[in-house]
């Protein structure tokens, strides 16, 4: 009811209750006439009042349908503040979420960042730095969010926002510096790291018939082996052969004989390059038996090298090359016995195929290598000529089906067991001749194939080395040093050494 109805009522309420008191008090007097007139007109004075009162209190107040319509606005009201406040207290709770997984992603970069190497120190501290210019979270207000005016809100809203976008910008930062960190490294190991070798099967080649010989084409293996291809010329300008290379490898061919050089080691192949209308072409079983195995990485046969069986050439009856005091079996088997005592040195299990002055024969000698199946057959000889000039070293292996030897014409068509090796005992003499030569400083006769009992009939990768030439006076008393022999024997293991960075 408002105010001034009620003090208008309340007055009626009074004046009526002193006109009755008045009218109670004169009413213990006798009255007159015109006292009685007066008293009436007095009391229908007060009630007409007291009614007019009344009836403007009553016709202001408000009726059933406005209270309740008022009732029904203050329930919305109450609901609105409800419904804003709901929606206040969800907002905290996504701005606290929000702070927790973005301190959840800066906690897990700098977990990432302090694990990296001191090198990468520098730019993790750096991108935590960034992350710690990012605005501090408000302090707990006593006042709640529902008290909060509308700006204050607001503001709110929008200082949380800007945390977000700063810790989410320095996790960014992080991620970003991180994966360029992993590039140059992925970068710097893909430099350091071997090179992946293509698979042969994968090679496109052009190929051709001559004399019941396949041929492949020498510029097509150079683009598969990513080598650059250039002819070789003679003096008089004509093509006498190719060279295909990179800077670590580097192959050369004659189209006149069957010799070559691969990085820098003599190799004689099996065939002569041929030229055929200008273009230059290589046998098939040299490309695959000879060049791939040596311009390879890692061989795609993964054989072990635990066991090596030794063999030392002659013995007992068969004393092989003799110069004077100079027997061969004498010097076969104390080079045999050195590289024996190195080998067991480094862990390796040694067979011989002799200890002493004995002679197994050759069919003894491979018998024993299918016996004990070791992963290796090296064996020991030296070389004779009745020329007394030649000196130097070669390591021979068996002839591939398909090949020759390297001193004939006869082409083998039957397969031993040696050949299911052929690509590894190619780089196994590649690599022994290699280690000899660096070792002794001896001349380079070259890796050679030769149809020899004993490595045909090997059950493993096997070769044949000579180590010197006792037809010559100055290379015989080198054998016969035992320094010399020393050296023979490091150059054999260092070739082993080589030839097991190509297994692995």
């Amino acid at each position: 009811m408002p105010k001034s109805l009620l003090l208008s009522f309340l007055a009626a309420c009074i004046l009526f209750a002193s006109v009755s008191v008045m009218a109670q008090t004169v009413t213990d007097v006798p009255l007159s006439d015109a006292d009685l007139k007066i008293k009436s007109a007095v009391q229908n004075a007060a009630q007409n009042a007291a009614q007019s009162a009344t009836s403007e209190a009553t016709k202001k107040l408000p009726t059933a349908e406005e209270i309740a319509a008022e009732r029904a606005r203050l329930e919305r009201m109450r609901a609105a503040l409800a419904a804003e406040r709901a929606a206040l207290e969800k907002y905290k709770a996504d701005l606290v979420q929000r702070q927790q997984e973005a301190a959840a992603a800066a906690a897990k970069a700098k977990a990432e960042a302090d694990a990296k190497a001191a090198a990468e120190k520098a730019a993790s501290e750096k991108a935590v730095g960034s992350a710690g210019s990012v605005p501090p979270p408000a302090k707990d207000d006593p006042v709640s969010a529902k008290n909060m005016s509308p700006e204050e809100l607001q503001r709110q809203r929008q200082l949380a926002i800007e945390r977000a976008k700063a810790i989410e910008k320095a996790v960014a930062a992080q991620r970003a510096a991180d994966a360029k960190k992993k590039a140059a490294a992925a970068a710097t190991t893909a430099q350091t790291a071997t090179p992946k070798d293509k698979d042969i099967a994968t090679m496109k080649l052009r190929k051709i018939m001559q004399n019941k010989v396949k041929y492949v084409h020498l510029r097509d293996v150079a683009v598969n082996y990513g080598l650059t291809f250039a002819y070789t010329k003679n003096k008089a300008n004509k093509v006498s052969g190719a060279v295909i290379y990179d800077k670590t490898r580097k192959a050369i061919f004659s189209a006149t004989y069957r010799d070559g050089t691969v990085n820098g080691v003599q190799v004689y192949f099996l065939y002569p390059m041929l030229l055929k209308n200008s273009e230059p072409y290589i046998s098939e079983v040299d490309f695959l038996t000879c060049l791939d195995p040596l311009l390879r990485y890692k061989t795609p046969v993964k054989l072990g090298m635990k066991t090596i069986m030794i063999d030392a050439g002659h013995g007992g009856t068969d004393p092989g090359a003799i110069n004077g005091a100079h027997k061969e079996k004498v010097y076969t088997l104390q080079i045999a016995k050195r590289l024996q005592t190195q080998l067991e040195k480094l862990g390796f299990r040694v067979i011989m195929t002799r200890t002493g002055d004995t002679y197994p024969t050759l069919q003894e000698r491979a018998a024993l290598c299918k016996k004990y199946k070791p992963d290796l057959f090296i064996s020991i000889h030296c070389n004779s000529s009745t020329n007394k000039t030649p000196a130097g070293i070669e390591t021979y292996r068996a002839v591939p089906v398909g090949g020759t030897e390297t001193k004939g014409s006869k082409v083998k068509t039957e397969k031993q067991s040696a050949n299911e090796f052929d690509a590894n005992n190619s780089r196994l003499a590649y690599e022994i001749q290699k280690g000899m030569l660096a070792a002794t400083g001896g001349t380079d006769r070259g890796t050679r194939h030769q149809a020899i009992y004993v490595t045909g009939n090997a059950t493993c990768p096997a070769v044949l080395v000579e180590v010197g030439y006792l037809s010559n006076e100055a290379e015989a008393k080198k054998i016969a040093s035992p320094d010399y022999q020393n050296k023979i024997v490091s150059g054999i293991l260092a070739g082993l050494a080589g030839y097991g960075s190509f297994l692995r």
